[in-house]
């Protein structure tokens, strides 16, 4: 098995976590401010010294986009990547676009009953597709993979089961590293970075949504 590295960057700002709409397969651009955060953490991970041998993205175009910035300001180039729908955050089905506040929590099966997904369907497929990219990799390869905040957290309680309060951050372009030993994903840290630099006028603040 490859001893290699993964890391899974969550999405920037988009129009919808602005307008609390509830956004999984439906889509909407990313706002100024997620375009800037994208290039803040291409910067952020460029200055780790970090090189990155294959590169995926969900097939959502805020996740492609937020790839594109990515690259292009840690690296200055956007070399070929791959789409894949099994990157895709979870299926909310009728609850699409509409407003956050109708969200359930704790998901559990209740989108299912909407055409959408239960969360064991939407982990198991984003899980799956993780595992089958890692085990593409060879020994001491780094992977880039932008995706979505829903199944991003979903993965990540699913090998972390018991972390310390608070430190699961949220936001938009954050970043989980995990290393890829003997067939299986180890959490190292969450990259959280800074991005006081768009608090200015004019410029909302972080939100936490999907």
């Amino acid at each position: 098995m490859a001893n290699s590295s993964l890391y899974i960057l969550r999405h920037g700002e988009t129009l919808f976590n602005v307008q609390n709409k509830t956004q999984g397969w439906c889509d909407s651009p990313l706002t100024e401010r997620g375009v800037e955060q994208a290039r803040i953490a291409g910067r952020t991970l460029a200055a780790r010294g970090i090189e990155f041998d294959l590169l995926y993205s969900s097939t959502s175009e805020r996740c492609c986009d937020t790839l594109e910035f990515t690259l292009a300001a840690g690296w200055g180039t956007v070399p070929a990547y791959e789409r894949k729908k099994g990157l895709k955050e979870m299926n909310f089905g009728a609850f699409e676009a509409k407003d956050q506040f109708l969200e359930r929590f704790p998901h559990g099966d209740f989108y299912a009953k909407y055409g959408g997904e239960t969360q064991d369907q939407a982990l198991e497929r984003f899980s799956n597709e993780v595992q089958g990219i890692m085990r593409a990799t060879k020994d001491g390869q780094n992977v880039l993979v932008v995706s979505h905040g829903g199944v991003g957290v979903m993965l990540f309680h699913a090998l972390v089961p018991n972390p310390e309060p608070g430190s699961v951050p949220f936001g938009n372009c954050i970043c989980y590293h995990y290393t890829y030993e003997g067939g299986e994903l180890v959490w190292q840290e969450t990259i959280v970075p800074d991005f006081s630099s768009l608090d200015k006028e004019g410029m909302p603040p972080q939100v936490r949504y999907r």
